[in-house]
């Protein structure tokens, strides 16, 4: 592994080695609602808020990408996992059923990504043959979290963002994560059933995945802070792009 000005290139190429979505219900009528495995039709999930909603998201996302793996908890050494809540709660509440050593990851909308590159430098470097990745959001809380309680009836601006509500989760494997070590080689696609929380099966096919197909991580590119004293909370896009455009030189 090595680093040549914030851009970290890995010797292994850590893969990915599952990994599965679950989303809300205006989620769910968009255009990639094919591509979800889990779309959850009521806002609390079952559940009595929704920060609970969110963190049930997040674990059944997690358990998803695990099973799609054929991994069990027991087969994972690190857990890089976050959201946009206070302390990552969300985040924190989902993992602890599965007993896997945790570190939470805040970086917002680069929660994902962030987790991924820890988990990568993790694999590559042979300090985890296995990480799960996983990040999470829900409309109803971060509104509560950044502007205001959706009760307030604040309106919108034009240059809004709406906050996803859903969770993403990936498994990041080790070079040396030897497929014998696991139930099977093959990600097959997942299969869902109607539960209590008004969940619905993805119509579409899932990918299947052999392991010479796996996706793998070469390299990453680790952002620097660009402020350009943007303060318009309901326009994040113009704070963000600063950096991603700086990111590109």
């Amino acid at each position: 592994m090595k680093n040549y000005n914030g851009n970290i290139v890995f010797e292994h190429s850590p893969r990915i080695a599952g990994y599965a979505s679950v989303v809300g219900k205006k989620e769910g009528e968009g255009p990639l609602r094919d591509y979800f495995d889990r779309i959850i039709h009521d806002s609390y999930a079952g559940k009595d808020t929704f920060e609970q909603a969110e963190s049930r998201m997040m674990s059944v996302a997690v358990q998803s990408a695990l099973d799609k793996g054929h991994f069990s908890p027991a087969d994972i050494d690190l857990a890089c996992c976050g959201d946009l809540l206070n302390q990552c709660v969300a985040s924190s509440f989902a993992m602890r059923r599965f007993g896997i050593p945790y570190a939470g990851i805040y970086g917002a909308c680069s929660t994902m990504a962030l987790s991924m590159i820890v988990a990568a430098v993790a694999a590559d470097s042979g300090a985890a043959r296995r990480a799960v990745c996983a990040s999470s959001s829900h409309y109803c809380t971060a509104e509560r979290q950044y502007r205001f309680p959706l009760e307030y009836g604040s309106q919108r601006p034009p240059t809004a963002q709406w906050t996803v509500t859903g969770a993403g989760a990936c498994v990041i494997e080790s070079e040396g994560g030897s497929d014998t070590e696991r139930n099977s080689g093959e990600i097959g696609a997942y299969t869902n059933t109607a539960s209590k929380d008004g969940a619905a099966t993805a119509s579409g096919n899932l990918p299947t995945l052999q392991n010479s197909a796996m996706p793998v991580i070469r390299a990453a590119r680790l952002g620097r802070i660009v402020d350009y004293s943007i303060t318009d909370q309901n326009n994040m896009g113009a704070a963000m792009a600063p950096a991603v455009v700086k990111m590109g030189t």
